[in-house]
């Protein structure tokens, strides 16, 4: 009996499938009973019989009696739904299961019988003298919403377990993405960024009269640590002007070309205004990272195409290059892009869609990303 009333207190106080979607779930379908009634009774061909059914289902008493059957059948429904989640998520035994809902089919099936009765006196008489004949349509209504109840039961829990999973790698990313900022942050405390500068611009200023590309590299490099470990404009949910993060692309593919030379043949195109946009940081940088540590980038004819589009608020960046031959990007890459996508989650949860060609010859990503307006 404490099972009975515990299981029924917590289905009223922590339903997983709520009254009101199970009322609405029946009553769409007895809409459609009524309709198939409908249809039926329009197929009689007897007009005085057919037109006695039509005034009767139309009638005001009809109506009452479908009202309250859908409050009762509903109320079974949740109690069953609800109790059957509860025990089976407990890995209750058979004969809970029995105990616990025995009661409610009971008290269920009096309540709709005294509800045909008042309504149908002479029908529900003559189906109580006639009970052994009916009997098997019980059965089969019982049987129905038992196998509805496992059904409708086995997809809650399944949702309920990929939902926990979503939550828990959600959270496993924040964790991540909070010890590399913290593990940055150490480095940063760790390296004196004005010594490295002060540092940079003495061995600029040295190497000016012997290489203008030396120099210019060194240049290149003092600025591009200034992103890295010093960036005024950055916020404090972490978020970058995106024309910041652009200069820092287009400084880095500066430094590649003085690295490599004529062996590095690079595209970039950019259309639309960044305004005050933001992004996280090195979000685009990751990706044409990439693309440099394992592009073959040494023919004129097939650089490495990156392309930025910015629409409003709407951001639209792709990367394609020629891979090198034989080289085995599959386990390279894996990490960098693993690590991107849980950034773009942990940030901008659903707000983005990236896409991963990784074909024979050519790898192919492309960026699609709702930014943050900075005023």
């Amino acid at each position: 009996m404490m099972t009975f009333i515990t299981t029924l207190k917590s289905s009223f106080n922590k339903p997983r499938i709520s009254y009101w979607k199970v009322c609405a779930g029946l009553g769409v379908l007895l809409l459609v009973i009524n309709a198939k009634t409908f249809y039926e009774i329009n197929s009689l061909p007897d007009k005085a019989q057919r037109a006695f059914y039509l005034k009767w289902q139309f009638s005001w008493l009809y109506l009452v009696q479908q009202v309250l059957s859908l409050v009762l059948v509903s109320l079974l429904a949740f109690l069953v739904f609800n109790v059957v989640y509860q025990l089976t998520v407990q890995k209750a035994k058979l004969f809970t299961f029995v105990k616990v809902l025995f009661p409610w089919l009971v008290i269920m099936v009096l309540l709709d019988s005294l509800i045909n009765y008042f309504f149908y006196r002479e029908t529900f008489q003559f189906m109580w003298q006639h009970f052994i004949a009916y009997s098997p349509e019980l059965l089969m209504g019982g049987a129905v919403l038992a196998v509805a109840s496992v059904i409708i039961v086995k997809v809650a829990i399944t949702n309920d377990i990929s939902s926990r999973n979503r939550e828990l790698e959600l959270q496993n990313t924040k964790l991540a993405l909070e010890k590399g900022k913290a593990e940055m942050d150490l480095l940063k405390a760790q390296v004196n960024p004005h010594f490295l500068y002060n540092s940079l611009n003495y061995l600029y200023a040295k190497s000016l009269p012997h290489s203008k590309d030396l120099s210019e590299g060194i240049m290149v490099l003092s600025e591009i640590m200034k992103y890295a470990f010093h960036n005024p404009d950055m916020e404090e949910n972490g978020m970058v002007l995106l024309k910041d993060e652009l200069s820092y692309i287009e400084k880095y593919l500066r430094m590649s070309s003085l690295r490599f030379g004529a062996t590095f043949h690079v595209k970039f195109e950019q259309t639309g205004h960044t305004g005050q946009l933001r992004i996280i940081p090195f979000a685009l940088f990751t990706i044409v990272e990439n693309a440099i540590k394992h592009a073959d980038a040494s023919d004129p004819a097939q650089p490495i195409q990156i392309k930025l589009q910015v629409t409003g608020e709407q951001l639209l960046f792709s990367c394609e290059n020629k891979k090198k031959p034989s080289h085995a990007l599959k386990e390279s890459t894996q990490v960098g892009i693993i690590n991107l996508r849980g950034r773009l989650t942990a940030a901008y949860g659903h707000g983005y869609d990236l896409q991963i060609n990784n074909g024979t010859d050519h790898y192919y990503i492309k960026l699609l990303i709702t930014l943050q307006d900075g005023h």
